[in-house]
This record gives structure tokens, sequence and C-alpha cells, in this order.
């Protein structure tokens, strides 16, 4: 009975260690395979990109490299257990990396124009379910840039990110 009860408990560990170290080795390749290595010199801001696509005779979507953090004001940016969250402009003013638009006086009225939507997405279209903190290794007002293909969702500037670079 002893030896039943050990050989259950050492296979629950044997498992649970399992299926962890699959999600670790899964996030740790999809990582090597979405961050990159050096960051992107052309970048834009959001605003540049909502005015693009929200012209009369706009295309429905865009390439486009964002420059922002991870930060969404007084909510959390994070969709919980994928690989999305809001990105925030981060470009000041006067240029400067530490604007914050939703401090700002000036840019808080209209704060869609400096938040975007970003969302990672499988091969088969549906939005990665690794939650981004964890692929990335990121956190709240971590700087980034990111890539892919800007288009409207109603008033949301939305990204299907291709790639990310993390600033450290």
């Amino acid at each position: 009975m002893r030896h039943g009860i050990l050989f259950v408990a050492l296979m629950s560990a044997a498992t649970t260690v399992g299926c962890g170290d699959a999600v670790d080795r899964e996030a740790l390749a999809l990582r090597q395979k979405l961050v990159l290595s050096s960051a992107p010199t052309e970048q834009t801001s959001v605003s540049k990109i909502r005015k693009l696509l929200m012209e009369p005779d706009a295309v429905a979507e865009t390439e486009v490299v964002l420059r922002g953090r991870i930060w969404a004001g007084e909510m959390p940016p994070w969709e919980v257990g994928k690989a999305a969250f809001v990105l925030t402009d981060a470009t000041g003013h006067d240029g400067d990396d530490d604007h914050d638009p939703h401090a700002c006086p000036f840019c808080s009225r209209d704060i869609d124009d400096y938040v975007a939507a970003i969302r990672f997405h499988d091969d088969d279209g549906t939005v990665t379910p690794i939650d981004s903190r964890e692929l990335f290794d990121v956190k709240e007002k971590q700087m980034v840039i990111v890539k892919g293909l800007g288009s409207m969702d109603g008033d949301r500037l939305r990204i299907d990110a291709t790639n990310i670079f993390i600033a450290r």
C-alpha cells in the first residue's frame, strides 16, 4: 500500500514538473522567434498611425513600428493569459522618452490618440495563449518597440504584432 501511494505521489510530481517545463519551453521558443535583438530604426507614434488609418481614403491596415510603454494609465495593461497588452505612446511633445499621455493635461483629453492594443497571434490566427509577462519577461511601464500590422478597431488602434524589441 505504501509503495502505491509513493508511486502515485512521484507520478503526480513528475507530471506537474513536466507540464510546467513544456509551457516554459514553448514560451522560450516563441520568445526567441518574436523578440528582436536590436531596435528598429524607423519608428513612429501611435497618433500618426491613427491619423493615417482614419483618413477617408485610408487603407484598412498598414505596416507599423511603434515605440511606447506597456501602460494603460489607471487600468492594468495586460490581457491576462494572453500575449496581448496596451501600449501607450512614449513620444513626448519635445521628443523625450519619459512623457506619459495619461498624466499630461493636454494629451489625456484624447487618450485614445496615444494608446494601441497590441496582440501577438498564433499561426491559426488566435491570440497566443501565453501571458505577455511570461512570454516576453516584461513589466508595466517597460519601453518596447512593436512591429506589426496596424488597423482601426472602432476608435482604438489595434496592432497585430509580429515582433517586439524590449528596452532593458
